[in-house]
């Protein structure tokens, strides 16, 4: 009985999935109906079974291979925010592309949502891969849902050759390091590192735990494994592409943050090239998606460059962890609040793209910006709010997302973490420019420039972008609250 009430958020949510997928395939619903039905369910069957994990503040149990303890718990909501935020984004989007009638796409974005929780809770790896692989097929097929629009074949087919090879990579990993320890069970490995008793040597050992992370920095779009996200983020249909950015990225960093906290902490060895790794990548990561998305003037590829800038930050912020046992909370709270300010922030830029985006077009130029300060300045106001966190610029919750991670570093008080600390700001400085481009181009058109449209704004994307807005606003006055709930992890 343990067992279920562990696994019931995951099995009740996959049963609602199955149920709209049956319910799309032998009903005609409007899909403003169909989506609405789905939010509503989904918030029913998943926040009842969580609650009553809360009320026994997180399980673990090892026979179920999931632990919904505090991290699981708190990214499982990161997930379904996420998942609801696109649920209500896509039906006004599908009405602009004329595919309202497919209602298919709902079931497969909470089936994606399962396959994250699964990864952010697994503590085995034949869980942790049955988690990736749900999460992942789902965004195969997601990401080349609209098929006859610009981009979109190509969009999903890159995303599946790419995904494909960076599975088998890790499932290599996964192999060797079950040949070095017998065993794929995170708890069982943490024994045999912590009394040196592997099987293999050490260079097969660290060579299985480099391929298992090489798959997740593929998740985490981390240089030099970034390449596809441009290409997959300008052809997907834009709420997935948030949801994706969003969801799959934290499903990523929950994994990366389970491995450390229950593996790798348990060798000096392992922790040591750990923070070397993540910490080298991550400073890479900035300066690269920076310098590459100041030269960016289409508005999704601009905004793909961004998320791979602050999977750098994660990056820094995931290094931080091997700074010292007593430090490791701190540094795991302040991933949690950066993944929690990204959520909004960046769901709400995605928002915006979902209304200027055209019918014919999967990306739009950032010129359709042109002079919206003037024209339309309460859109203009909410997107420059949003870009202004995703900025880092203060009394936002991207502020304080990068002043924790950063937090996290110096407070280690060693050379080494100083070093990572001043290459991280000095990314994070270059990487205001790109944001501060696109408000000058609201706010101050070029005169030669031809001041663009305002666009038509669906209740769906302002719901979702004066609720991500304010929250991106309250969170970076008062983040007691995201701190208050990640306490538990």
């Amino acid at each position: 009985m343990e067992i279920l009430n562990t696994l019931m958020p995951i099995l009740l949510v996959s049963g609602l999935a199955l149920f709209l997928l049956l319910l799309s395939v032998f009903t005609k619903i409007k899909s403003s109906v169909f989506s609405a039905i789905s939010s509503i369910s989904l918030t029913a069957v998943f926040l009842y079974p969580l609650l009553k994990i809360i009320e026994t503040k997180g399980k673990a149990v090892p026979k179920a291979f999931v632990s919904f303890d505090g991290t699981g718990v708190f990214f499982s909501l990161i997930f379904f925010f996420a998942t609801i935020f696109t649920l209500i984004l896509l039906p006004d989007y599908l009405e602009k592309k004329n595919y309202s009638h497919i209602n298919e796409i709902y079931s497969l974005v909470i089936f994606s949502f399962v396959g994250m929780m699964v990864l952010a809770t697994a503590n085995n790896f034949i869980m942790f891969f049955l988690g990736l692989e749900l999460m992942s097929i789902n965004f195969y097929i997601l990401c080349g849902f609209l098929r006859e629009q610009e981009y979109a074949v190509e969009s999903s087919l890159k995303y599946f050759i790419l995904g494909v090879v960076s599975s088998a990579i890790l499932l290599l990993g996964t192999g060797l390091l079950y040949g070095s320890t017998s065993s794929l069970s995170y708890k069982n490995i943490a024994e045999v590192l912590r009394d040196d008793l592997f099987n293999f040597g050490e260079p097969l050992l660290l060579l299985g735990f480099v391929l298992i992370l090489i798959g997740l920095f593929f998740k985490l779009s981390l240089v030099p494994f970034h390449f596809w996200a441009p290409d997959v983020y300008q052809g997907a249909p834009t709420p997935v592409t948030a949801l994706l950015s969003v969801g799959g990225k934290s499903a990523a960093l929950a994994a990366a943050i389970r491995i450390f906290t229950e593996i790798i902490s348990s060798s000096v060895l392992l922790s040591k090239k750990w923070l070397l790794l993540f910490a080298i990548i991550g400073i890479i990561t900035i300066f690269v998606g920076s310098f590459i998305a100041l030269t960016q003037t289409q508005y999704k590829r601009l905004l793909a460059y961004s998320s791979i800038v602050h999977a750098g930050f994660l990056s820094l912020g995931l290094s931080s962890l091997a700074g010292g046992e007593e430090l490791v909370k701190k540094g795991v709270q302040a991933l949690s609040f950066y993944v929690a300010a990204y959520l909004f922030m960046n769901v709400a830029a995605f928002a915006v793209a979902v209304a200027v985006e055209k019918k014919s077009q999967m990306d739009v130029s950032l010129l359709v910006f042109s002079g919206l300060g003037t024209s339309s300045p309460l859109f203009a106001a909410l997107l420059s709010l949003n870009f202004l966190s995703l900025a880092g610029i203060p009394l936002t919750a991207g502020f304080l997302g990068k002043f924790y991670i950063f937090s996290s570093i110096i407070i280690q008080h060693t050379k080494l973490f100083y070093i990572i600390a001043a290459f991280g700001l000095i990314g994070a400085v270059i990487a205001t420019f790109y944001y501060l481009k696109v408000l000058v181009i609201l706010y101050f058109p070029d005169k030669n420039q031809q001041p663009a449209e305002p666009p038509k704004i669906s209740r769906s994307v302002w719901i979702v972008l004066i609720v991500c807005s304010i929250l991106t606003l309250f969170f970076g006055i008062f983040p007691q609250f995201i701190l208050a709930i990640s306490e538990m992890i």
